[in-house]
């Protein structure tokens, strides 16, 4: 009788398991259809748009040379909205990866963290709360997925983060070495292939960055639409600014030289104003630690001393 209690229990519980799986499968396959069908109706209205009379007749946007296009067999995991692709390459692009396959690989990992999260969550909630309504279960299922999905997104922004702030801490190097070669003689489509060499120990992204610019000149791109896409990899004002500060001086014939020197001393003196900036914060980002872990310790070890004679002397004085 005990042991078709247990398998009774045990098919219940695979039961409901899978009751959950398969909910959690129907919410999914409904949100990616929600979603194929909302991306199609925009790819189909935004080319009604562009076909129609007002639409201009310019040149494309410059592509990057490093981006192609995806594998046949995995294009369904790429948007169809052309400008939602874009804005998503070049959020890649900006955090480091490069290449055919990373837009692809960036959406499948989405997919793939959210559809483990929901599964394990659907797994273990039982386990871990039983008696709860599935209601809850299959809220926190989704919550979960949510969180799974909004997941390499997050990691991605991270990453970008720290390659922006490397790029803008190697920007002012940079330049130095550029104004170096500028005034050795040296062209600065020259000079981009040289420090991109000099600058891979201590800005390996920057360093990359700079020759892929190298490559792009090669491919036959002008000198500004490589600087252009330049900064827009490396997502940074300075960078913009230095494209802005060549087009300039290539439409005025001014020295490139002077112009160059004048822009290196004054991203000298922004990255000593961060610096400074970031020295004069710190005291107040170390009240809250100091307070909550520093400061009872040391009033602890002054009063424990006093602490023990008050009691010392307060035994005395009882037992007289």
């Amino acid at each position: 009788m005990g042991d078709m209690d247990r398998i009774t229990a045990f098919v219940t519980s695979r039961g409901e398991f899978m009751l959950l799986a398969a909910v959690f499968l129907a919410v999914a396959s409904l949100t990616l259809a929600f979603g194929s069908i909302t991306s199609s109706w925009s790819g189909v209205r935004r080319r009604v748009t562009a076909s129609g009379p007002a639409a201009p007749s310019g040149p494309a946007p410059a592509q990057s040379v490093l981006h192609s296009a995806e594998p046949e067999y995995l294009r369904g995991l790429v948007p169809t909205d052309e400008a939602k692709k874009s804005e998503l390459v070049k959020f890649l692009n900006s955090s480091g990866y490069y290449g055919n396959r990373a837009l692809v690989l960036f959406q499948a990992s989405r997919l793939g963290v959210a559809l483990v999260f929901g599964v394990l969550t659907a797994a273990l909630f039982g386990r871990l709360y039983p008696g709860q309504p599935i209601a809850y279960t299959i809220l926190a299922c989704v919550v979960m997925t949510f969180i799974g999905y909004m997941l390499p997104r997050a990691l991605v922004s991270v990453r970008r983060d720290k390659l922006f702030e490397e790029h803008r801490q190697g920007f002012p190097d940079f330049l130095d070495l550029l104004v170096i070669c500028v005034e050795a003689g040296i062209s600065v489509d020259s000079a981009m292939d040289r420090i991109s060499k000099d600058l891979s120990r201590d800005y390996p992204s920057l360093s990359r960055n700079l020759g892929f610019m190298s490559l792009e000149l090669r491919a036959g791109k002008t000198t500004r639409e490589a600087l252009e896409n330049l900064g827009m990899r490396l997502g940074i004002p300075e960078a913009l600014s230095f494209a802005t500060l060549i087009r300039q001086s290539e439409e005025l014939g001014t020295s490139l030289v002077q112009s160059l020197r004048v822009y290196s001393e004054e991203m000298r003196q922004k990255r000593m104003a961060r610096a400074e900036e970031k020295a004069f914060a710190l005291p107040v980002k170390l009240v809250l630690p100091l307070g909550l872990f520093i400061f009872p310790v040391v009033l602890g070890v002054t009063l424990l001393p006093v602490v023990i004679k008050l009691f010392a002397a307060l035994g005395i004085s009882k037992g007289h």
